[in-house]
């Protein structure tokens, strides 16, 4: 099993309505992608550290399962028009377990 992670901050500037509509459409991907599996998200409610404003978390079977997702057209789409013109920072880490 592999589980993929991201943490992100949304820029500053982003209105609220804005951030609202992209975590949104976050919570449609595992309609769009059968491999998810165990999706979470949701905001960052760290009392020690609030770099990150939220946060998700999926499994997928296989990491073949995984470099499917990332590297099929609709996720690249969303990367290129939703996500990187509203994030301000993200880490990612993926894990086999």
């Amino acid at each position: 099993m592999i589980k993929h992670t991201l943490v992100f901050r949304f820029r500053d500037d982003v209105p609220a309505e804005t951030v609202a509509a992209v975590l949104a459409e976050l919570d449609t991907f595992p309609a769009k992608y059968p491999t998810m599996r165990n999706w979470a998200s949701g905001p960052n409610i760290s009392t020690r550290d609030t770099t990150m404003t939220h946060g998700f978390v999926v499994e997928f079977d296989s990491e073949r399962d995984l470099l499917d997702y990332l590297g099929s057209d609709s996720h690249e789409e969303f990367v290129r028009e939703r996500w990187r013109p509203v994030i301000d920072r993200q880490a990612i880490v993926t894990f086999a377990c």
